[in-house]
C-alpha cells in the first residue's frame, strides 16, 4: 500500500553544510515528519495615498507589489514516532533502533539553519518546500520552535515549528507607457496632477504636461482650456 506523499525542503544552495551538520539531512533534502494540516500564501500590495483639496477621497498611486509569503506549521514527534513505520523509513537504519531516545531537535535544527548565512553564498540558503504537486521557492523569513512534550530526563521529544517563507519569484512583466500624444479640455476643478495620475500613473508628472502647454501656474487653469499630454518617450 502506497502511503502518503511526504513534504520536504530541498536545499538549492550550502547543501553541502547541512549535510555534515545533521545525520537526517538526505540527498532528497529535510524531511517533515508529519505534513502541514493546512497553509497560507500571503501576497501584499502597497498604494501611496494623494489627498487633493476640495476632493472627498484620495487618489490612489501604486507603488510597488510585496513578494509572496508562505506560511504554516509543522509537527515534530519522537516519542510516538515508533508506531509508524513510514515515519522510521525518514532516518537512516541505523538511527531507526535509538528513535524513541531521539531528541526532536535532530529533526528541527536543520531547519533552523536554514536561516544561518552560508559561507558559499554569504546569504541564507535558498530552499524549495515540496510537498506532491506543491512547490514553493525563496528563503526562510521566520521560523519559530515550540516544545510542547518531554522525555523523563528532560530531553524534549514534540515541537511544533511554525514557518515563513519569503518567495524569490522575478518580476518578469512588461510595462507599458502612454506613447502617443493626447488632447484635454480643462473643466471647472480639474488639476495637472489628476491628469497626470490617469495618464501616467504617477501625480509628480504634473510638470512633463505643465512644460508641453507652458502653463506656469497650475492653480490656475481656465475651464475649456485645451491642453495636450505628452508622450512618455
Amino acid at each position: 500500500m502506497i502511503g502518503p506523499v511526504k513534504a520536504k525542503f530541498k536545499v538549492l544552495d550550502g547543501a553541502n553544510q547541512l549535510l555534515n551538520a545533521s545525520a537526517v539531512v538526505g540527498s532528497v533534502g529535510i524531511p517533515c515528519v508529519f505534513n502541514p494540516t493546512d497553509f497560507t500564501i500571503q501576497r501584499s500590495v502597497n498604494y501611496a495615498q494623494h489627498k487633493i483639496p476640495g476632493r472627498d477621497r484620495p487618489v490612489l498611486q501604486f507603488v510597488s507589489g510585496e513578494a509572496e509569503v508562505m506560511s504554516f506549521s509543522l509537527l515534530f514527534d519522537t516519542y510516538n514516532a515508533a508506531e509508524s513505520s513510514n515515519q522510521l523509513k525518514l532516518v537512516a537504519s541505523a538511527l531507526a533502533v535509538d528513535l524513541l531516545k531521539m531528541d526532536v531537535r535532530t529533526f528541527t535544527e536543520p531547519l533552523m539553519k536554514l536561516t544561518t548565512v552560508n559561507s558559499d553564498t554569504h546569504a541564507p540558503s535558498l530552499v524549495e518546500f515540496v510537498w506532491g504537486s506543491i512547490s514553493f521557492k525563496g528563503y526562510i523569513n521566520s521560523i519559530s520552535q515550540r516544545f510542547t512534550m518531554f522525555a523523563f530526563n528532560g530531553k524534549p521529544v514534540r515541537a511544533v515549528v511554525d514557518i515563513s517563507l519569503i518567495s524569490d519569484k522575478k518580476d518578469n512583466n512588461v510595462r507599458n507607457s502612454p506613447d502617443r500624444t493626447k488632447a484635454r479640455t480643462i473643466s471647472e476643478g480639474d488639476r495637472l496632477y489628476a491628469f497626470a495620475y490617469a495618464e501616467y500613473g504617477d501625480c509628480s508628472e504634473w510638470r512633463r504636461i505643465a512644460e508641453a502647454n507652458n502653463i506656469d501656474d497650475p492653480r490656475r487653469l481656465e475651464s475649456g482650456m485645451d491642453i495636450i499630454i505628452p508622450p512618455v518617450l
